[in-house]
C-alpha cells in the first residue's frame, strides 16, 4: 500500500476492489493532507471495507485484497511469497464466488496441484492463504485437517561431515560469509548480508555482533528491512577473534557499509562451485543446521541453543534443524547391543543351571 502525492498537495491511495464481470478492476481512491492520514484511511478501509459485495467477490479478488492489507507489515520476502502463492497455486478457486466455495471445491484445487507436483509445505502454505483471505471478508472454511494432501517429505538427511565443509571453506572466497553463518548463530544468509560495519560492539565482556537488520533479495533486487524474519531472530552474538580479525581486515570507507556487501547470486554462485569441487552437496542455509547440530552435540542447553539461533519455538530447531549424525546412532546402538548381549547371557547362565538342577533332582528320584 504506498500513497502518491497529487498535484494539489493531498496524498492518495488506490486500493483494488476487484474486477467487474469484464474483468476490469474496480479501484477504491482514498484521499487525505498528510501521507500518514491517507494510509491510515486506506487501512480502516482495506480491514473492513465497506462498499465490497462480498456475493460478487471471487477468491481471486479476496486474496488481492488480503495482500494489499498487508503490504507494509510484513516482510518483503513474505509478501513476495504471498504473491506468488496467490498467482500460482490453487487457481481453480480463483473465479469462484467467496461466499459459493465448497469443500469440494478446494479439495479438487488441492488435487490438481498435486498432480503438477506441488508437495505438502507449498499446498498447505497456499490454502493457509486463501483460508485467511477469506477470513478477512467472515467467510469461513474448515481446517486445513479437514482435508487431503501430498504426504510430507521425509525428515531432511544427514548433514555433511563439519570438519570436511569448515576445510573446503577456510582461505575461499566465501569464507567470511560461510563462517558467520555456521559460527555466529547459525544467521541467515539475509542476516550476513544486512550486517554493517556499525553492528560491531565491543563491551567488557568482548566484542558482539547486533543481527536487526535482513537483506533480502527480492525477484531479482535487494531489499534491506530493519527487522528479521522473527521477533526472536532480533538478537546480539559474541564475535570471535577469528572473524573479527576477517572483518577488520576488510577495506570499507563508512560504518554504514555492508560487511559483506554482495548479491544473493554471486554469494550462491561461489559458495556452490566450491562445494561441488570438494564432492560436498549442501544449501547455504543448511549452514544453520550445522550450528544447530554442533551446539546439541555439545551439550549446550536447547533454550541457550534457541536464543543464539533466534528460533521462535524449539519445534523447528528440533525438527528441521538438530540432525541426528549416523555414527551418533551407531554409538546409541552399540549401548543397546551391549545392553542386550548382557542381558542374553544372563539368561543362558539361568536356564542352564536350571536345568543342571532339574536333572539333578530327577536323578535323587530315581536313586530313591
Amino acid at each position: 500500500m504506498k500513497a502518491k502525492k497529487l498535484p494539489s498537495g493531498k496524498w492518495r491511495v488506490q486500493l483494488l476492489l476487484g474486477h467487474d464481470e469484464n474483468g476490469k478492476r474496480i479501484m477504491k481512491s482514498i484521499c487525505a493532507k498528510t501521507e500518514w492520514e491517507a494510509l491510515k484511511l486506506a487501512s480502516e478501509y482495506t480491514n473492513k471495507p465497506p462498499e465490497f459485495n462480498t456475493e460478487k467477490m471471487t477468491v481471486k479478488d479476496a486474496l488481492d485484497s488480503y495482500i494489499e492489507s498487508r503490504r507494509n507489515v510484513i516482510s518483503a520476502s513474505t509478501l513476495y511469497g504471498y504473491e506468488c502463492c496467490a498467482k500460482n497455486r490453487l487457481r481453480s478457486l480463483h473465479n469462484i464466488p467467496i461466499t459459493k466455495v465448497k469443500r469440494v471445491d478446494i479439495q479438487y484445487a488441492i488435487n490438481e496441484d498435486a498432480a503438477r507436483g506441488l508437495g505438502y509445505k507449498s499446498l498447505k502454505s497456499a490454502f493457509d492463504l486463501v483460508r485467511a483471505a477469506l477470513a478477512l471478508f467472515d467467510v469461513d472454511i474448515p481446517v486445513s485437517s479437514r482435508f487431503r494432501f501430498p504426504p510430507k517429505k521425509a525428515p531432511k538427511g544427514e548433514l555433511p561431515d563439519l570438519k570436511k565443509v569448515i576445510g573446503a571453506l577456510l582461505g575461499s572466497n566465501v569464507e567470511l560469509p560461510c563462517m558467520l553463518a555456521i559460527w555466529c548463530g547459525g544467521m541467515r544468509i539475509s542476516e550476513v548480508r544486512g550486517l554493517r560495519y556499525s553492528d560491531l560492539t565491543e563491551t567488557e565482556d568482548g566484542w558482539f555482533i547486533s543481527l536487526h537488520r535482513a537483506r533480502i533479495c527480492v525477484n531479482g533486487k535487494d531489499v534491506v528491512q530493519e527487522r528479521n524474519k522473527t521477533p526472536k531472530s532480533t538478537r546480539d552474538i559474541p564475535l570471535p577473534a577469528y572473524l573479527l580479525d576477517q572483518i577488520q581486515a576488510k577495506p570499507h570507507d563508512s560504518e554504514d557499509d555492508f560487511i559483506i556487501d554482495e548479491s544473493y547470486k554471486a554469494v550462491k554462485r561461489r559458495y556452490d562451485r566450491i562445494l561441488k569441487k570438494n564432492g560436498i552437496r549442501m544449501t547455504f542455509h543448511e549452514l544453520r543446521a550445522q550450528f544447530a547440530t554442533a551446539m546439541n552435540e555439545l551439550g549446550v542447553r536447547k533454550e541457550i541453543l534457541q536464543m543464539l539461533g533466534g528460533w521462535s519455538t524449539s519445534k523447528v530447531l528440533d525438527e528441521v534443524y538438530i540432525r541426528t549424525p549416523k555414527s551418533k546412532l551407531i554409538e546409541g546402538m552399540k549401548v543397546f547391543d551391549d545392553f542386550m548381549n548382557e542381558l542374553v547371557l544372563q539368561c543362558k547362565a539361568e536356564s542352564e543351571n536350571h536345568t543342571e538342577t532339574r536333572n539333578h533332582t530327577k536323578m535323587i528320584a530315581k536313586t530313591a
